[in-house]
């Protein structure tokens, strides 16, 4: 099912909440809402008229009712806080299952605004001030500082050598910089938390997210992809070819499904190929080349490791144990290190988006530049 236009959903958007919309000369359009803590929630190629990228919860956003659980807005750029899951989860309340029933979202990265304190024709840079507590009763006292930039496309696809002739591109990115503000140090055994960006696209029947991955032995870089976050799949959902070090996974947004990769297989690129809308996504994130305190673990489960996390994940919507969905919608996410702040110390996590349509010929070049693959192979593995 293909969404508004780009200029429909900025008409959809500025109805029922202030929305920003950044630009640069390029016709690259994006659109920003501050009432959903700064998230960028779509984004356009080609001016008004163009495909819009991000996933919009339209039936949410114009009941104006709030769930007590969680509000997903949509937005293909959003600040989270993780982990998740765990002794050390912000999102359970302590004592309380791990469980569907039980889960919620912290306000502050879920109904609360985020304050903009600068603007620009391309970037808007915004500041909140919040706790929050985990399972394990320790309570963080943290500042936001995020900012979305707009730079020329040009620039972006010249960090993959990709050449934009017979392309239209729109690329944005977010700085997402996390403080300690209280008194008391972050520490490993009162758990600690890390800056998540989850990047929401509009499912599609036979979209294709393409992750690369760290070559090597597993007794030394460990399994090359977590899969089974919700269950074991099959080849029809899931498949990783090892002579190019690519892993495929299914973005239909039919089948609850998701995967992670952990820090010796993560590469700091992954995206997707959407044959119905013609598009050509690239992620990429700023991966630091240690994090002496590892990642937080997301898994909805007490845990032996809570910091051998994942450092990405791709989410597939679909139907759950009650029987509903939360989108449909399918997702790609990075996490910064688990943070252990000093007071006063803080962190910027960075994750960039690049959207690429036009010519065929064009656009399989671009993936074969990006991931050694081209578009036309991609959509034939689950066709």
């Amino acid at each position: 099912m293909i969404q508004n236009n780009f200029g429909q959903d900025i008409q959809f958007l500025s109805k029922h909440v202030e929305t920003i919309v950044l630009t640069n000369d390029q016709g690259g359009q994006v659109a920003v809402v501050p009432a959903y803590q700064g998230r960028t929630m779509t984004c356009s190629a080609n001016g008004e008229q163009g495909n819009s990228y991000g996933w919009i919860n339209y039936d949410l956003i114009a009941s104006g009712q709030r769930d007590p659980v969680v509000n997903l807005y949509g937005g293909e750029d959003r600040f989270w806080i993780s982990p998740e899951g765990g002794q050390f989860s912000v999102f359970f309340d302590p004592g309380d299952p791990m469980d569907l029933a039980h889960w919620r979202t912290p306000a502050i990265i879920d109904t609360e605004p985020f304050e903009v304190v600068d603007q620009d024709e391309s970037s808007v840079r915004f500041e909140q001030r919040g706790q929050i507590t985990n399972y394990s009763q320790f309570t963080f006292d943290m500042q936001f500082d995020r900012q979305v930039i707009v730079p020329d496309p040009r620039s972006a696809a010249e960090r993959f050598s990709i050449s934009l002739d017979g392309l239209r591109a729109v690329a944005h990115e977010s700085h997402n910089r996390l403080t300690n503000v209280g008194d008391h140090p972050w520490k490993p055994e009162t758990g600690l938390i890390g800056i998540w960006v989850l990047c929401m696209n509009a499912p599609s029947p036979r979209a294709t997210v393409v992750i690369p991955y760290q070559a090597g032995p597993e007794e030394e870089l460990g399994p090359i992809v977590n899969a089974d976050y919700f269950g074991e799949l099959g080849p029809d959902r899931l498949q990783v070819d090892e002579s190019r070090d690519l892993i495929y996974f299914l973005g239909d947004g039919q089948y609850r499904s998701k995967l992670g990769l952990q820090l010796g297989r993560v590469q700091p690129t992954m995206g997707s190929w959407d044959p119905l809308r013609g598009a050509l996504s690239i992620v990429d994130f700023n991966l630091p080349d240690e994090a002496p305190t590892g990642y937080t673990n997301n898994l909805w489960e007490i845990q032996d490791k809570p910091f051998a996390g994942d450092v990405i994940n791709s989410y597939n919507d679909g139907p759950n144990e009650t029987g509903g969905m939360l989108g449909p919608f399918f997702e790609l996410e990075s996490i910064s290190p688990a943070l252990a702040l000093e007071p006063g110390q803080g962190y910027t996590h960075i994750h960039r988006t690049l959207r690429l349509e036009g010519e065929p010929e064009a656009l399989d070049q671009a993936a074969r530049t990006v991931f050694g693959v081209g578009i036309r192979e991609i959509e034939t593995k689950f066709g």
